[in-house]
């Protein structure tokens, strides 16, 4: 029986082996033949270069999403439920009621910050600007086809960037609905799920009872955090998705751990698979848990596991150990297989045509810091406690002991790539696994004992909840804070809501008193073809701050120099100033300004020039 069971997973690994082994020796070939035939392809600038990355690109990529998408299909069907087991639970709007009924503080917390995230929310988002204009401008006729702006962003990079899944939710939601509040409501669901997902992965982890209003510590921790206010209060983060599908993937892979069900090992796959495409280093915080497993179960560190010893070597028993190793540790193996089905589809697409563009890399010149919030130093700490405690006390290793090695580990990669900033929306999956830190150690470490001295569990949690606002009261005293990330996103919408609203304004107004309409910008996330060709213009004139030069570049004499004329409007809708015009911005009149605080939102005039003595 066992050499049966050895012989089917060596067949099935071995498979696997041989499909990794081909592809990655034909990645190796193609990699060594472009080296050589850089010279013979065409320039990736000519029509005919950027004609084959093109199609490259598209035809690799369509590959890569039907193999995808045939995983997942094939991992849901490997995950098909019993048929005669009946579904249990209750339907989702009854869990709702429960839900506020059990926690309505926690509610009403929510209702109150989805509020927040919908208030002002439009489309004028960085990025969100340019995928916008290619959702309207076929009249809504076109639902359910790809955009081009969003696939461009994420697929025809060629700077060794590979995110191809992020911001595709957006993709789809735009299939259904053009209204940007509704993808917030959207967003705010995936935070509420993010939360409530964290809450069940704590309780199953405490081995106590849950402690008291632990899911409202959790709530206020993760809506606090500055890189949950980044991520969240805008739309073209894929952070958002990532620590959803992390989340998501931490609950089945406990539940696979405790239960070793197909469904759960199955659904722990799907959103590894489908979470590790949303960033290039989200491998790190789906492989490493795994990994952790592996290591801490060869050193005999989990209770019921095989662990790695000479005697299970011996050759009487080595079939025997073999066959029981992979049947325990089938789903870590497998979710460790992904790194190289990770680097496999990068170097196919992004390696390969990043090296023949020629494209530096993406941030290659930039200087990385590293500004580091208190809530970086969590996992670390959650670390060294739970190493000195396994030393000392024995024990066996748990999921959330691999989930903060993977937090630590990306962070680490994220300073090496780009920098690590607390504050910022890149951090978002580092707090999360903090918060995961701060949750058990309260209702497993800190909870019981004060239970015991006070008393009373109510009296624990109030003071769980006083020292958790105690906590982002301190953190609100330093820059770059949730409030003032918020604040500052918020300010930045409005202004360019009413900026560009003002200018649809004047030069309506403009054309109708008889009079040329020329508008003057700058560079700028608006374009000719990203939202400017709305406005009421005869010309349409592009100032390059490099050169001072004035060109038309829509409208009457495209493609000539021009000359600003009295009345001329040049606009600042979204940039940081025009400082780099000197003295010559003393020729602009100023019509409209939208705030002293920020630099952009803002409107000139040319005034008429003095005639000469």
């Amino acid at each position: 029986m066992f050499q049966s069971l050895v012989q089917r997973r060596r067949q099935r690994w071995a498979w696997m082996f041989g499909l990794c082994s081909a592809l990655g020796a034909a990645a190796l070939v193609a990699w060594l033949w472009l080296l050589r035939s850089l010279n013979s392809l065409p320039s990736p600038r000519s029509s005919e270069g950027r004609d084959l990355l093109y199609h490259y690109n598209r035809t690799s990529h369509d590959l890569w999403l039907i193999l995808l998408g045939l995983a997942v299909v094939g991992l849901l069907w490997f995950s098909r439920r019993d048929p005669q087991q009946q579904p249990t639970g209750k339907p989702w709007h009854r869990q709702l009621l429960s839900f506020g009924r059990e926690h309505p503080i926690v509610l009403l917390l929510f209702i109150a910050y989805t509020v927040a995230m919908v208030n002002g929310t439009h489309w004028l988002y960085p990025e969100l600007v340019g995928w916008y204009d290619g959702i309207i401008d076929h009249k809504l006729l076109d639902n359910f086809s790809g955009r081009y702006a969003f696939i461009k962003e994420t697929m025809l990079r060629n700077d060794y960037r590979f995110f191809p899944l992020a911001h595709q939710d957006l993709h789809v939601l735009s299939w259904f609905t053009a209204y940007v509040k509704v993808w917030m409501l959207v967003s705010a669901a995936e935070l509420l799920a993010i939360v409530v997902l964290a809450h069940r992965l704590i309780r199953r982890l405490s081995p106590g009872p849950p402690a008291k209003a632990l899911l409202l510590l959790i709530s206020l921790l993760l809506l606090s955090a500055p890189s949950t206010g980044f991520a969240f209060f805008q739309l073209i983060y894929a952070e958002r998705m990532l620590t959803l599908c992390l989340m998501a993937f931490s609950v089945c892979y406990f539940d696979a751990l405790q239960s070793g069900d197909r469904r759960s090992q199955a659904l722990t796959l799907i959103w590894a698979l489908i979470g590790l495409f949303f960033k290039e280093i989200a491998v790190l915080l789906f492989v490493t848990p795994a990994l952790v497993t592996l290591i801490a179960g060869a050193a005999g560190r989990i209770e019921g596991r095989p662990a790695l010893t000479l005697a299970a070597l011996q050759r009487p028993t080595r079939m025997a150990w073999i066959g029981r190793w992979l049947r325990s540790y089938q789903l870590e193996l497998w979710i460790s297989s992904l790194l190289v089905v990770v680097v496999l589809a990068y170097v196919y697409l992004s390696y390969l045509p990043s090296l023949y563009h020629g494209k530096t890399a993406y941030s290659s010149n930039d200087i990385y810091q590293l500004s580091a919030d208190p809530r970086l130093w969590i996992p670390l700490a959650y670390l060294g406690i739970r190493i000195s405690t396994l030393l000392r006390q024995g024990g066996s290793i748990q999921l959330l002991d691999g989930l903060s090695s993977g937090a630590v580990l990306y962070a680490g990669a994220l300073y090496v790539l780009v920098g690590y900033e607390g504050s910022s929306y890149m951090a978002l999956p580092v707090q999360l696994v903090a918060v995961l830190d701060l949750a058990f150690a309260w209702t497993a470490w800190i909870a019981p004992r004060l239970s015991r001295r006070l008393g009373s569990a109510g009296a624990t949690a109030l003071v769980g909840v006083v020292g958790c606002v105690g906590w982002i009261a301190v953190e609100h005293q330093v820059d770059d804070n949730f409030l003032e990330r918020v604040v500052g996103l918020k300010t930045r919408q409005a202004s360019w809501l009413q900026t560009v609203e003002r200018i649809e304004t004047i030069t309506r107004d403009t054309r109708r008193s008889g009079r040329d309409v020329n508008v003057i910008f700058t560079k700028s996330w608006f374009r000719p073809k990203r939202h400017l060709d709305r406005f009421h213009y005869d010309r349409l004139v592009y100032l390059d701050p490099d050169t001072n030069r004035y060109s038309v570049v829509d409208g009457i004499n495209k493609g000539s120099d021009y000359q600003p004329q009295p009345g001329d409007l040049l606009i600042n809708i979204d940039k940081g100033g025009l400082g780099f015009l000197g003295d010559t911005l003393d020729d602009y009149e100023e019509v409209y300004r939208y705030s002293d605080r920020v630099r952009n939102g803002r409107i000139y005039r040319f005034r008429a020039l003095p005639a000469a003595e």
